[in-house]
């Protein structure tokens, strides 16, 4: 599976996200991000989202967020 939604489904943000993935019927996996042990401000997350805030989709090489 080539799409992952880096979140938390509680999110709003991700919540939206979401809503669109499953309205276009596309397979995706929901990886959580452990905000309160700041997960979301570690390297290997700011590599997805330079921001360092929730949600981040990754789908191959392609990378979005939102600021």
């Amino acid at each position: 599976m080539g799409l992952k939604l880096y979140g938390l489904p509680v999110s709003t943000c991700t919540g939206r996200v979401v809503a669109v993935i499953e309205e276009l019927g596309l397979e995706y996996e929901l990886v959580p991000v452990d905000l309160s042990a700041g997960e979301h401000k570690r390297p290997a997350f700011m590599e997805r989202n330079p921001f360092g805030q929730i949600p981040a989709l990754k789908d191959g090489d392609l990378v979005l967020f939102g600021e």
